[in-house]
């Protein structure tokens, strides 16, 4: 936080029962910097009545003598709004107890509007469209707000009392006592409910999601052509399409039970190495997901479509990205999210090589009474042992299938039997013959590190293998934090059009840093991001989901040292 003072600051609006407060979150100095009396900041919001919600959007540079109908080509831009949609405005006010907020004139300037600097304007699609829905505006979502809170206060007053008058009759009768106490309890409970419904009008998910109408879906697919499928599984029909310029993945879910079900489980969080969702389409049970160009890891391990073999050092990459992002499921809480069905059909692989899992924590609804059985054949490799014995997943399963995993991109071999015949090489002392050659030069005693580690996860019963973060991570940790004995291409520089190492990547914004910054959870990252991840209320590392000690950040200046050579060296003719 040493260039606090270059830094912009913002406000949004976080309800929640004990009122409207408003919070501060930093912002880069991108914008500008002197501002004439006739300039002012305003600050935007989006209110969604689909969902209930009410969201920062963005901010805004304005004239005291321009009017808000000249932004409103920019509000429906930040909104993703077709270019004619009529809005409505509203200036947000700070009152007690609650936010209110009043009808703006687009067609009055600024400052006879009396917005000005630091001013908060929220925005939402023509209420007339939207009668349907139970707070079609946000003037009507304040109010509900504010009845809620009334309502909350009002019962906690009834309790005040009421717990009084318990006192005073204990010394009357239990009788009375008892049925004073029944009385307060069904007072809490009608608290409780107001207070869980304020909660979920006010709930702000960190990962949101985009609802996209079945129209853009139906002409980014051709009408879900065959000829747009690229894929079809137990989980759905996936198709590529493009929306909005973007190339994306569309799913349509085989039932709508599936479709809630990953929905759920999607908004729980993102991680660098989790598939993005991108938004969902509820009418017709579809989610659209970012496009991975180089597919999935089983066609890269098998060299499908003529792609060439991955080298070692993507593939411990690839370990290590596994690794973290199944770190980052089983800390969910209160109960871990087991993926249950991983395995390399289900890790895509991005243009820049970077792995990524997906359809997580869906096989048990397969397992579920009168549900249609998955198919075992394919999975069977990969699938703990105790499980097809007991029917129950743990994170110990997740090690397991991480095991044949890694032994199958050490090695090349099919899984069914891999983990016996990695064995008896290691036992004969014959491993360098198992390890797959086309991976480039191997470094033995890495590649003989992580056969250790993947012949553990694959032990027969749960209890022999090992812990995810104290000794697999441990050990995958290190070996993909080492500068690697040549350089290889992994993400390509927007500044210099060529492939910069992967270490001198940002892993939140995929991109070579300027400011790397150490963290305590022994990331590098840039210091924007990351601090950006600080303000959005992230107190967990974004690689592993783990609590981190602290905030402090330290600078990494030998790599920064790293990088201003790289980039010198690209700017050099003929580089």
């Amino acid at each position: 936080m040493t260039s606090l003072h270059k830094l912009l600051s913002r406000t949004f609006l976080f309800l929640n029962p004990d009122g409207v407060k408003l919070f501060l979150e930093v912002l880069n100095d991108s914008s500008p910097q002197n501002l004439s009396n006739n300039d002012g900041l305003v600050f935007l919001k989006l209110y969604d009545p689909e969902q209930t919600q009410i969201r920062y959007i963005g901010m805004l540079f304005v004239k005291a003598s321009s009017r808000p109908s000249d932004i409103l080509p920019k509000l429906r831009s930040l909104a993703g709004f077709c270019a004619d949609e009529e809005m409505e405005l509203y200036e947000e006010i700070k009152s007690e107890p609650s936010a209110m907020c009043e009808a703006l004139d687009a067609n009055i300037t600024f400052s006879e509007s009396q917005i000005g600097h630091g001013d908060i304007i929220c925005y939402q699609k023509s209420s007339k469209s939207l009668s349907h829905h139970a707070y079609p505006s946000v003037e009507i979502f304040f109010k509900r707000i504010q009845d809620l809170k009334a309502v909350v206060l009002g019962e906690q007053r009834k309790i005040l009392a009421l717990e009084e008058e318990v006192a005073r009759l204990k010394h009357q009768s239990d009788l009375q006592t008892e049925k004073a106490n029944m009385e307060c309890q069904r007072f809490k409970r009608e608290r409780d409910n107001a207070v869980r419904q304020l909660n979920e009008l006010q709930d702000q998910n960190p990962q949101i999601f985009l609802e996209f109408p079945i129209t853009n879906l139906l002409q980014a697919t051709e009408n879900f052509s065959d000829l747009c499928k690229v894929g079809d599984t137990e989980y759905g029909c996936v198709y590529k399409g493009i929306i909005h310029d973007t190339t994306v993945a569309i799913k349509l879910s085989r039932s709508d039970i599936l479709f809630q079900q990953e929905v759920s489980i999607l908004r729980q969080g993102r991680h660098p190495s989790i598939v993005n969702c991108i938004g969902k389409c509820s009418e017709v049970s579809a989610l659209v997901y970012e496009w991975l160009p180089n597919g999935n890891l089983q066609d890269h391990i098998v060299c499908a479509n003529g792609s060439p073999p991955l080298s070692w050092q993507i593939r411990t990459q690839i370990i290590g990205e596994i690794c973290s992002a199944l770190l980052f499921l089983h800390s969910r809480e209160p109960h871990a999210l087991v993926h249950g069905d991983l395995r390399p059909c289900n890790i895509f692989v991005d243009a820049n090589f970077r792995s990524k899992i997906c359809n997580f924590g869906m096989l048990t609804l397969f397992l579920q009474p009168g549900n249609h059985q998955p198919a075992l054949t394919a999975r069977l490799p990969y699938l703990d042992p105790e499980f097809l014995t007991t029917g129950e997943l743990t994170p110990l399963s997740d090690v397991y299938s991480l095991g044949v995993i890694i032994l199958g991109l050490l090695t090349g071999l099919p899984p069914l039997t891999i983990a016996k015949k990695v064995s008896e090489a290691l036992e004969n002392n014959n491993l360098h013959t198992l390890i797959d050659k086309s991976a480039g030069n191997w470094p033995y005693v890495q590649a003989k590190q992580l056969v250790v580690i993947g012949l553990s996860c694959v032990e027969m019963m749960r209890e022999k293998r090992p812990d995810l973060l104290t000794k697999v991570w441990s050990v995958v940790e290190p070996l993909i934090r080492k500068p690697p004995a040549a350089p290889w291409p992994y993400v390509q520089s927007a500044v210099t059009g060529s492939y910069a190492p992967d270490h001198l990547i940002c892993p939140i914004r995929m991109d070579i840093m300027k400011d790397p910054q150490v963290a305590s959870d022994g990331f590098t990252y840039e210091a924007e991001a990351i601090m950006r991840w600080f303000d959005g209320g992230n107190n967990r590392s974004p690689m592993t989901n783990l609590p981190l000690a602290n905030h402090d950040l330290v600078p990494n200046r030998a790599l920064l040292s790293s990088i201003q050579e790289y980039l010198g060296q690209q700017r050099q003719p003929g580089s």
